[in-house]
């Protein structure tokens, strides 16, 4: 039997003995004001697809019904490929009221949040450390990956897509159908789009991942990405300071030169490298419009506007991440990262190092790739492909976006098919994830192409994310 006519058959049999599946209330609905109305199930799907054994797993999926009449549905697809749906339930009331008659789903990829885990044990709700890895579970994690390979390399991009055709064609229900995806929930989408097994209405695509044999922006290239963006930065706040100091970047050589050989000075700096954590200030627009004032108090040896700026970047994250299952999963990162979006596996540990000596702005990423022995899954006949044709698709991306360069955003932008209106908007200088971080013009742009307005800029300014 021809293996299309296999996976159409799979998920048709297992269309007619799940439908009997019920969302049920939540068991932490009084937990947070965000969880009072949703709806919870957990639904049993195949290992792997492409085999003929009966091994299963179960996949989390949360709903939160629609505010007024309802007409339809749309799934949020976190990123990651670490992160839960956790991720997006801070968004939620931004959602309901921008498709205030969809109901809204919430899955947790496999691997994440409260589906099955690359690692059942460790990385269990119930664990010392909850679903985040101790320190003495690593161990334990890393034996039970290279002595079940085939169970671990079944947790591949293709596989969360067909988790998502199944979960989407089984409890969407009547009305339109509507799929946003941030990040790697992009690249998910796109994958499910080539499998050609879901009928969708519409696709938000939110910070556009590259192309996967993009070798300029692939991951082992993010801190080349993060450093372009940071110069980004400092030379919009050079023509605003004007004065008769050096340019900023000039300036910051000086500071990390100067922690890289100035032992008294290093000790006052946190242990972590100077350029990852100013990359990490990238991330969100209130710490990242510190960083002159932060180059300004190193060179004087005041430490407190760079020790401030990180408290409030600790500060957001933990309230962001608030949640029981907010916690990355690490492992399923590697197997994904290494096994399709690291273009460069043969990189060694000191080339990173030695790659990113001169820059000012870097990643950790490149680093934790880098001579990888994980058990990496083949990649498929999906990899580095492109769907065939695509629903009404809106991309929204920030020009300022420290971790998928707009420049790989558009490139792959352009390689999508157009049979059907494809937009792509620019948000000024805005970072990584528009729904986050220009909530605004994410819900007024996402209103008028859920109704089929037209949008006749392709460049947004938001007040929340422009350089100030």
């Amino acid at each position: 039997m021809p293996k299309d006519k296999f996976i159409i058959l799979i998920l048709f049999f297992l269309c007619t003995i799940s439908v009997k599946a019920q969302f049920s209330k939540c068991t932490d609905c009084d937990e947070f004001k965000e969880f009072k109305s949703s709806l919870c199930t957990i639904e049993k799907v195949p290992l792997n697809y492409l085999s003929n054994n009966n091994d299963s797993i179960e996949l989390f999926v949360r709903k939160f019904p629609s505010l007024k009449n309802r007409k339809g549905s749309i799934w949020l697809i976190a990123g990651g490929p670490g992160e839960s749906g956790a991720s997006l339930y801070p968004l939620v009331e931004l959602f309901s009221k921008t498709f205030p008659h969809l109901d809204i789903f919430i899955p947790d990829h496999r691997g994440t949040g409260l589906s099955s885990k690359i690692c059942p044990k460790e990385e269990s709700v119930d664990s010392p450390n909850g679903i985040a890895l101790a320190n003495d579970e690593w161990g334990p994690c890393f034996n039970h990956m290279y002595t079940n390979t085939s169970y671990v390399q079944a947790f591949s991009i293709t596989n969360a897509a067909r988790d998502l055709s199944l979960l989407i064609n089984n409890f969407s229900g009547t009305g339109k159908r509507y799929v946003y995806g941030v990040s790697y929930g992009t690249q998910l989408v796109l994958r499910l789009l080539q499998l050609e097994t879901t009928e969708l209405d519409g696709v938000i695509l939110d910070s556009l991942v590259p192309l996967q044999d993009d070798e300029e922006n692939d991951l082992s290239h993010r801190s080349f990405i993060v450093n372009d963006i940071g110069n980004s930065v400092l030379t919009y706040y050079d023509t605003i300071i004007n004065d008769d100091e050096a340019p900023l970047a000039t300036r910051l050589k000086r500071i990390i030169q100067k922690a890289k050989n100035d032992e008294d000075f290093s000790k006052s700096l946190p242990k972590q490298d100077l350029s990852i954590i100013l990359g990490r200030l990238l991330d969100v627009p209130k710490t990242r419009q510190q960083i002159p004032e932060i180059i300004k108090g190193l060179e004087k040896e005041n430490f407190d506007p760079l020790n401030n700026a990180i408290k409030e970047l600790t500060e957001f994250y933990s309230n962001y991440g608030r949640y029981e299952t907010s916690s990355n999963s690490i492992p399923l990162v590697q197997i994904i990262s290494a096994s399709e979006n690291n273009l460069r596996p043969q990189l060694k540990k000191t080339e990173v190092i030695a790659e990113s000596e001169a820059l000012l702005f870097s990643s950790p990423l490149a680093g934790l790739l880098a001579e990888n022995s994980m058990p990496t899954y083949p990649r498929d006949n999906y990899f580095t492909g492109i769907p065939k044709q695509m629903p009404p698709t809106l991309i929204l991306h920030g020009t300022l976006d420290p971790k998928t360069h707009i420049t790989g955003a558009i490139k792959h932008y352009k390689k999508l098919p157009k049979e059907n209106a494809v937009t792509f908007l620019k948000i000024k200088d805005a970072p990584h994830f528009i729904a986050l971080f220009a909530p605004d013009s994410f819900k007024a742009l996402a209103f008028k192409f859920i109704n089929g307005e037209k949008i006749e800029n392709d460049l947004i300014n938001d007040k929340d994310t422009e350089l100030k």
